[in-house]
């Protein structure tokens, strides 16, 4: 099997009974052959799919047509797939053969159309284009040959009285009307009787949704084009709304049916775990991620394997809404060049791994990275040698570490049963000793209010980062008062933006000379690219190196269509791939490990279009670039001469970090009303409600959901 990647979401069009003799060639399937069929590329061609893992194997390279087949359904009782040829610009048929069959109709239309869909009952195809054109407007084609409208099409109702913004649309399995949604995001039914529309309810989800189809149970699917997200909506509620029920990847030149009978794979039923590398290293599976089945798994890595629907490439890892299940894999010794590293790698059930370390630091693994080749391990736990050439890279990249029972594995791919673990690590040009914060996994959540020195709607959500940092550290000698900073390396990634200001994102590396950093050899890759433009920043008075790591943090995530924000309004998640950024700050002179008394530095906010207007965690001094003028003004009670900077009279801060992913308030929902232990933490100095953040502690209604 090949994985066909960019896959649109797959349209899946109800079909039931179809009574016909048309006298064709070809014979229909046996039965359904894969879970669904996918019909791909101007010249089209034909894929089998199997939805429960994501896999695809090309059935039929070339139909026979030069022009596109659009707006597809699958019969299951004549086991044919129907649908609209352009070439031809009539309907069409294709079966077991996988040559299309064009059907001449007793009227022809001489047009091409992209949305359609068959009865529940396979009497009837239906076809729609919007517009004023001759043809243009709702059509219906007769299937039964023992009926007087057999293959002719009448028109319902022409595109101009029935103007909807539409991309596809699909019959309800019982009550006989037709669903789809516009651009706008309003729900509609269609009467295929008169084509009467009726708006049933505003979903709130803006955008174009080129896949829409019910399954068994009158759950209707819908699919929006721009970024893959699929919702859940039930027409047939009290109450309708659209329910993230899956996310996708983008649209692209496609269509699909579905056996009528097969159901409908949930996020909840998820089978295959999947690493958590970047994406460049292949990780997601429209990029042909690792993953494994888990579903009669005996062999696994560590103590446990969960499974997800799609792929979290770091550093939003499936850890954060699954089990942490990188348990099987540890680093024992540093990556350093030229030189043996001991890792220790426990195994359930026994099975033969594979792993891969990016020694080029270039993004992907390469056939000679592989460090350890179809290993086998019997369970338990075994250290292993591994063998770092001396001339791999220096600087923080990424581990694949795979088992199976089946032997010659690839870091790509899908494989039925065992496990994948991505490890981030990091690779030395001499031997160093590495300390994490949070820890060797972990992430911690840092949280801004924009609006300082006023404390504005206090929903700690205008700016919510992921983040944690690595010091590598060398012993000059045998004293620990000998050890010197080598290297800092800060990691991290947008979590939300709910502010209209346009902010910065910067760490001050406290401890850390600005003249220490080897500029040179400093580096700063947003979205898995490298940047050129200046990340230590200049300015007279600065004792320690300050780096900026977003210029404006809007410029590396997009929001859904429709959505002010990103990730702060339910429903409304968007992208922030591009935001992921790894800093790597190497240093030319020694510099005293002891001088860094706390690892979490000093990471701050400032204004895009005002730099001088910084944000910092609380009792966090500004840089020498910060307009210090508005301390004591508005909400702000900060007192420099006592060490007191970014807090109010009663002690609530402009910013928090939190030591792990952190669910944020919807937008403006204020933390104190979100999370109503946090004020008494605070008065308290952090002596009470220490658990103030976790979810089970907050008002749920008040909190983002995705």
């Amino acid at each position: 099997m090949s994985v066909v990647k960019n896959l649109l979401p797959i349209c899946l069009a109800m079909a039931g009974v179809l009574a016909t003799d048309m006298a064709r060639a070809g014979q229909p399937f046996s039965d359904c052959p894969s879970e669904a069929f996918l019909v791909q590329d101007s010249v089209p061609k034909l894929y089998g799919v199997d939805l429960s893992t994501g896999y695809v194997d090309l059935l039929g390279p070339n139909l026979g047509t030069s022009g596109k087949f659009n707006g597809i359904g699958f019969s299951y009782a004549d086991a044919y797939i129907y649908g609209w040829s352009y070439e031809h610009r009539t309907l069409a048929r294709v079966g077991s053969d996988l040559a299309l069959e064009p059907i001449t109709l007793a009227q022809p239309l001489d047009d091409n159309y992209f949305v359609g869909d068959l009865t529940p009952d396979g009497a009837y195809y239906y076809v729609y284009k919007r517009g004023a054109g001759g043809s243009h407007g709702l059509w219906r084609i007769g299937l039964l040959p023992e009926n007087a409208d057999y293959l002719q099409p009448v028109r319902i109702v022409s595109g101009s009285e029935l103007q909807l913004a539409i991309f596809d649309f699909a019959f309800h399995p019982s009550n006989g009307m037709l669903y789809s949604v516009t651009r706008g995001g309003d729900l509609i039914s269609i009467n295929p009787t008169d084509g009467s529309m009726a708006f049933l309810a505003d979903l709130g989800e803006t955008g174009t949704y080129g896949a829409v189809y019910f399954d068994v149970d009158a759950n209707l699917y819908i699919s929006r084009n721009a970024d893959g997200a699929i919702f859940q909506v039930k027409p047939d509620a009290s109450e309708i709304t659209a329910v993230r029920f899956a996310q996708g990847p983008k649209s692209g030149q496609n269509d699909g049916a579905r056996c009528a009978l097969a159901p409908v794979i949930a996020p909840n039923a998820a089978t295959a775990d999947f690493g958590d590398a970047p994406d460049s290293y292949g990780t997601r599976l429209a990029s042909n991620g690792a993953r494994h089945n888990t579903v009669d798994s005996q062999i696994w890595l560590g103590q446990t394997v969960d499974a997800e629907a799609q792929a979290w490439p770091a550093p939003l890892s499936d850890d954060q809404t699954n089990t942490d299940d990188e348990d099987g894999v540890v680093f024992i010794t540093p990556l350093a060049a030229g030189e043996q590293a001991l890792v220790s790698v426990t195994v359930h059930g026994g099975g033969y791994l594979n792993a891969w370390i990016d020694l080029d630091l270039d993004g992907t693994f390469g056939d000679s990275e592989q460090v350890v080749d179809a290993r086998y391990l019997e369970a338990g736990q075994h250290v292993l040698t591994v063998q770092i050439p001396a001339d791999a890279g220096d600087g923080s990249t990424w581990s694949r570490f795979r088992i199976s029972s089946t032997s010659s594995l690839g870091p790509q791919g899908g494989i039925a049963d065992g496990e994948v673990e991505d490890h981030p690590v990091q690779l030395f040009g001499r031997i160093v000793t590495s300390s994490y914060y949070p820890g060797p996994q972990g992430y911690v959540s840092l949280a801004y209010e924009d609006l300082w020195p006023v404390a504005g709607d206090y929903d700690l959500n205008d700016l919510v980062v992921y983040y944690r940092t690595v010091v590598n550290t060398v012993n000059l000698s045998n004293a620990p008062q000998d050890a010197v900073v080598d290297s800092v390396t800060i990691q991290g990634e947008i979590s939300a933006i709910g502010a209209t200001l346009q902010s910065g994102f910067a760490v001050e590396l406290t401890g850390i000379p600005r003249s220490a950093v080897d500029e040179d050899r400093l580096s700063l890759t947003l979205g898995g690219k490298a940047t050129s433009r200046l990340i230590l920043e200049e300015g007279a008075g600065y004792e320690h190196a300050v780096l900026i790591i977003y210029e404006n943090a809007w410029n590396h995530v997009d929001a859904d269509d429709g959505c002010n924000f990103y990730r702060t309004q339910n429903s409304c998640s968007g992208t922030g791939g591009g935001s992921r950024f790894t800093l790597n700050v190497p240093l030319k002179a020694d510099v005293q490990a002891s001088l860094i008394d706390d690892q979490l530095f000093n990471p701050f906010i400032f204004g895009s279009t005002a730099r001088r207007l910084e944000i910092h965690l609380k009792n966090r001094a500004p840089t020498p670039r910060a307009d210090t003028s508005a301390f004591g003004t508005g909400d702000d009670a900060s007192q420099p001469g006592a060490g007191l900077f970014y807090q109010t009279n009663s002690g609530l801060p402009w910013a928090i970090v939190i030591g792990d992913a952190w669910v944020h308030p919807q937008e403006a929902h204020d933390l104190l009303q979100t999370y109503p232990g946090f004020e008494q933490f605070v008065q308290s100095r952090g002596a009470s409600n220490l658990d103030w953040f976790r979810s089970v502690n907050a008002v749920s209604s008040k909190l983002y959901q995705e």
